[in-house]
């Protein structure tokens, strides 16, 4: 009889689920809270990075004791939060980090769940054990695994702390940054043992947010148009540091930790005054940040696409989410990728893609910009621009190969003058070029490549070196400017060219004369 109550019991400890599942922590200050003040994400963008799978409790809490209004009492989807904070939805890293995860689907073999609990301002003292932060980020954790009980999981594991917090460190705060988010990894992997598996947290598996600054005024860029939050901000300094270089270093410092930067990012428009917060867009941004991150921490394959370190040239390792530069490797952008204009980099004369994918950025035009002397090589990987996007590569272009250029309708690929005094935009190289509209008969709308700022190659010396090769223009394409090079052109049918869209294919034999020079 005792053995046979014995089984029973082992049976019922089965976990029904049977699936692990991965928590991830998600903690700081009103930027990670998602104090967006009546700016959240548009309802596109909102529905268009919709998390489906990733679960979501959440804790949020003011300066005094005691979390808002709302908070999670079972766990649900990853939303704007309600409540709301000051009358308006949150929304924070969560968003954008889920969406990435689910796309890049680096966890599919677990369930993933994001248990977030951020303050309403605070230094980081408020992190240290026993703090208000502390506690209450303890607590929430507490709370959303007592809650998982009926979902029987094989496995509940930490996987990892994702932490944006800084901007209101001062006096001893600032020094003591690294020393306390070290310890408050410490502490978490210690009391939270017995609710789930702490060993990544022991380990320091964490991406730290840059911090962001005061009283950033957004900027309109010169070169593409995008806003952006320009770095021009405030940032308290103690003993000749702030909190930003302290973090940045301790995240440099250890392969257990990543980092996101944020501070590229445009700001509140209107709601706020301090200068500091980021809008929702801005926050989904942030999160797919993370998410790479997160990624790359765990060993996924993240791929060579092009980071958020704004700081860094393209032929920096850290300029990529993967490490390393990419040699053989389509260079992609994407949601996480810098929306400052990418440099060539100092001291190099190119930088070579095997190919470029622009591939639903946040802004309207992804920039590769080079000095006078520089230029940009694309190889046999060709380009590809999604989502209506422009590809601007204001820089010599170098061509190499048969390659494939994929445009989506009210996509453009554009070469323009080096965003440097006395250059020129000049087209080298041998290659065949075959251009098309990716959905020219559905959208239709005209894909487009415009050579109107483009002129002869030149060589050291200064003689004309006019790029040589084949191009073939696809239905729904149209070239602004002339072709460049030397060779023939093939319009086919439904391309336009000279403006007029063609009823039949047309030859156009090319002898290297450029217009708009």
């Amino acid at each position: 009889m005792k053995l046979l109550l014995f089984f029973l019991l082992g049976c019922f400890a089965i976990p029904v689920n049977g699936r692990d599942l991965k928590i991830f922590l998600l903690t700081g200050q009103s930027n990670s809270l998602g104090a967006v003040k009546g700016s959240p994400a548009s309802a596109e963008m909102l529905e268009k990075y919709k998390p489906e799978r990733t679960m979501y409790w959440h804790e949020n809490f003011g300066q005094k004791e005691g979390v808002f209004s709302g908070a999670s009492q079972e766990w649900g989807m990853v939303v704007p939060a309600v409540p709301s904070y000051n009358g308006n939805l949150c929304m924070g890293p969560e968003y954008g980090f889920a969406a990435v995860l689910e796309k890049k689907g680096w966890f599919d073999d677990a369930d993933v769940a994001i248990v977030k609990a951020s303050r309403d301002g605070g230094d980081n003292g408020h992190w240290m054990r026993n703090g208000q932060a502390y506690r209450l980020l303890v607590g929430a954790v507490k709370n959303a695994s007592s809650a998982l009980k009926e979902k029987k999981y094989g496995k509940i594991e930490f996987a990892g702390l994702l932490y944006l917090q800084g901007e209101s460190d001062s006096g001893d705060a600032v020094p003591a940054a690294a020393q306390r988010f070290k310890e408050l990894l410490k502490h978490l992997a210690e009391d939270l043992k017995g609710w789930g598996d702490t060993a990544p947290l022991a380990k320091s598996c964490a991406v730290i947010g840059e911090n962001a600054n005061w009283g950033t005024k957004n900027v309109t860029d010169s070169l593409t148009g995008n806003t952006n939050g320009m770095l021009n901000g405030r940032d308290t300094e103690v003993d000749g540091k702030t909190t930003w270089q302290v973090m940045r270093s301790l995240a440099a410092s250890s392969p257990a930790l990543g980092y996101a930067p944020t501070r590229d990012l445009p700001k509140l428009t209107s709601g706020d005054s301090m200068g500091v917060h980021y809008d929702g867009c801005s926050q989904l941004v942030i999160g797919a940040r993370f998410a790479y991150a997160m990624g790359h921490l765990k060993g996924k394959s993240v791929g060579s696409v092009r980071s958020g370190r704004y700081d860094l040239p393209l032929n920096a390792p850290d300029a990529w989410m993967d490490g390393k530069v990419p040699v053989k490797k389509v260079c992609v952008w994407d949601l996480a990728s810098s929306i400052l204009p990418s440099r060539i980099g100092e001291g190099v004369d190119s930088f070579k893609a095997f190919g470029i994918r622009v591939e639903d950025p946040s802004v309207n035009t992804v920039a590769i910009a080079g000095g006078a002397s520089q230029r940009l090589v694309v190889g046999p990987g060709g380009i590809e621009v999604q989502q209506g996007r422009k590809l601007l590569i204001a820089s010599a272009l170098q061509l190499s190969g048969r390659q494939e250029w994929k445009l989506s309708g009210g996509s453009c690929v554009a070469v323009a003058r080096p965003d440097v005094k006395g250059g020129m935009a000049a087209l080298t190289g041998q290659a065949d070029i075959f251009i098309m509209n990716t959905d020219a008969s559905s959208s239709g709308k005209h894909a487009a490549v415009d050579f109107t700022e483009v002129g002869q190659g030149m060589s050291k010396k200064g003689r004309g070196v006019p790029f040589r090769g084949n191009w073939v223009i696809g239905p729904g394409v149209e070239v602004k400017g002339s072709l460049p090079g030397t060779g023939k052109a093939i319009f086919k049918k439904g391309s336009i060219y000279q403006g007029e869209v063609l009823t039949a294919d047309r030859n156009v034999v090319l002898e290297g004369i450029a217009t708009g020079v």
